[in-house]
């Protein structure tokens, strides 16, 4: 074997580099803070949100400093006098808060919210390059370690849920992502089963701080089976682990984030009873399964008996809530549903993205299907074991596409799974070239970076025109704007939904609405009072006693409605034709701000 390898030496392989790993993160990490300067300084330098979630993650940061109680997730300042309860949890608050706390030993409290708002995203994106490389690692060796950093890099960051100043829970989930398919990957080798318990401890801890992951815990349960029903003995233990750690861990997630008073709650829209019970329906199920899997020794055996297993946990979920599982947002008031949830552009399907922005949509979505190609291409040349963990990379680059058909959000979460299998094939095709005549053109797989990344399709797309740009609304949420009705003695505002999370965060004054589907009397009475004649609008607002009405014509919200009521409060705003009760405020920037009278 050493003569044969002395006589044709084995090229190096893509990735293979002196550099350590941990440098390489750190080089990726340094390139994405020099590519995204503009956002950091602007956070920094003038305390910038690019996104309401951000703006509202820190209000509830801050209620928590102030002494709120850690179940108490209610946002007083939000149609008040009652607020509004989140669906978020404290998961996300703790290492804001501690951060804000230790620096705040050092500093202001305000550049101290600053700092952390800069290195907790960038905390993040070094934990999401650790998990890719991982993965990586697993898949295809450590020459597919560079091509995967690479690819993660001009990413987008997962489109923009990493950049400077994000806050919110969003990254953490798609990190959480990252690292339960890689515990899963990782126990798929008989010898390592084990390693499934910690995607289930993983996967509860996603639950209990959003739902953006249920869909992905579903499928890496349907998978355990899956893979146990065709692998039998020798994937027995992986499945006991995954129901093991799911099922321990969903209980003890449920205790700590949801206080007593809520545990009967059957929330459709955030870790609840409706998902607490068939998730240990299902945890359970995956066990029994395991311990039963001696008595089930053929591939016929074991598909029926998870046939019934499926069946009672199907069962559970019938018995729970099961409109949860169809539509989380289905106790949305249905004005709401039609006017502001329906043209939230995240929540978008693919299908109404393209008609809007197909080059951006083209930008989002070739990259995941050329990575599911690849994944699926991977499952075919690979041998054997390694096979296995490329059939668990397609399925879920796969259920990723379709659910992008829901809500072009997902893009975001499949993105890093799906870039793997880009990472696989450059540095399968890297070794090939180099191993031929050509070897010289072996650099040239590096060119896949560019098709397998919304970087290289945005690029290619520059040549295209788009939508109109964003400005006017970016400048109706900047944070210099706010500062002339953060000096209004505090009250209560009515203003588009866009607008609330800002309001809160950066002046003192309290809001009927913002851009959150739990606020259904805020965001009701405030579209009510817009569509409304001027004087029957007088009556609602008065009635939640609103202090001022508050408009920035950028923000085009106000214009939508009086399209659609041509005689309504917001159509006199439009046209400067204000009602006697209203009273304007001169020279506060961007905004029209008028006071009720008494």
């Amino acid at each position: 074997m050493t003569a044969k390898s002395a006589e044709t030496p084995r090229p190096a392989a893509v990735g293979r580099t002196p550099l350590p790993v941990w440098l390489l993160i750190l080089l990726a990490l340094a390139l994405g803070l020099a590519m995204s300067w503009t956002g950091a300084r602007g956070v920094w330098l003038h305390n910038t949100f690019s996104d309401p979630d951000d703006a509202m993650q820190l209000v509830q940061v801050r209620n928590l400093l102030a002494g709120q109680n850690w179940f108490d997730l209610t946002i007083g300042r939000l149609d008040p006098p009652h607020g509004v309860f989140m669906h978020w949890s404290r998961v996300i608050d703790v290492p804001l808060a501690l951060s804000i706390k230790a620096i705040g030993l050092f500093m202001p409290t305000d550049m101290a919210e600053r700092l952390t708002r800069l290195l907790f995203p960038l905390v993040l994106q070094g934990l999401l390059y650790a998990g890719i490389a991982r993965l990586a690692r697993r898949l295809a060796g450590p020459h597919a370690i560079l091509p995967a950093i690479v690819l993660t890099l001009l990413s987008g960051l997962m489109y923009a849920q990493f950049q400077p100043g994000r806050i919110n829970h969003s990254a953490t989930q798609i990190v959480l992502v990252v690292f339960m398919l890689g515990s899963f990957v990782e126990a798929l080798e008989p010898a390592r089963g084990s390693r499934a318990a910690l995607a289930g401890l993983l996967a509860a801890l996603s639950l209990s701080i959003s739902l953006e992951n249920l869909p992905w815990i579903l499928v890496l349960g349907a998978l355990a089976i899956g893979f146990w029903i065709a692998g039998g003995a020798a994937l027995r233990s992986a499945l006991i682990a995954f129901g093991l750690g799911l099922g321990a861990a969903l209980p003890v997630a449920f205790v700590a984030t949801i206080g007593q008073a809520h545990w009967l709650d059957a929330s459709c829209d955030a870790y609840s009873l409706a998902y607490l019970v068939p998730g240990l329906a299902g945890a359970a199920a995956i066990v029994l399964l395991g311990f039963l899997s001696p008595r089930l020794a053929n591939r016929p055996a074991r598909l029926a008996a998870a046939l019934v297993a499926t069946g009672g946990v199907a069962a559970s979920v019938a018995l729970s809530k099961p409109v949860c599982f169809l539509d989380p947002y289905h106790g949305i008031d249905p004005l709401l549903r039609e006017l502001w949830l329906r043209h939230v552009e995240e929540a978008l399907p693919l299908s109404r993205f393209f008609a809007m922005r197909p080059v951006t949509a083209l930008s989002f979505t070739m990259p995941v299907v050329l990575g599911f190609t690849a994944s699926v291409a991977a499952c075919i040349v690979e041998k054997d074991q390694a096979r296995r963990p490329w059939l668990a990379v397609s399925a879920l680059t796969g259920a990723g596409l379709i659910m992008c058909f829901w809500q072009i959000r997902i893009f975001g979460f499949v993105g890093p799974i799906a870039l793997l299998g880009g990472a696989w094939l450059i540095a399968r095709l890297y070794e090939r070239v180099a191993q031929t005549r050509g070897r010289a053109l072996s650099a040239c797989a590096w060119l896949l970076v560019l098709p397998f990344s919304p970087v290289g399709w945005a690029l290619a797309a520059t040549a295209f025109s788009e939508t109109p740009q964003q400005q006017p609304r970016n400048a109706c949420l900047a944070t210099s704007a706010y500062a002339p009705l953060a000096q209004l003695p505090p009250g209560l505002i009515a203003a588009p939904i866009d607008m609330g999370s800002h309001i809160l965060a950066l002046t003192p004054h309290s809001v009927l609405a913002a851009p959150y589907h739990r606020d259904n009397h805020g965001n009701r009475v405030a579209l009510d009072a817009f569509l409304a004649p001027p004087d029957a609008a007088q009556n609602i607002l008065r009635a939640d006693k609103v202090t001022y009405v508050v408009n920035c014509p950028g923000m085009g919200e106000l214009n939508a409605l009086a399209k659609r009521a041509p005689g309504s409060l917001a159509a006199h705003i439009i046209a400067g034709t204000s009602p006697a009760w209203l009273t304007p405020v001169p020279q506060r920037g961007l905004f029209q701000v008028f006071v009720m009278k008494p």
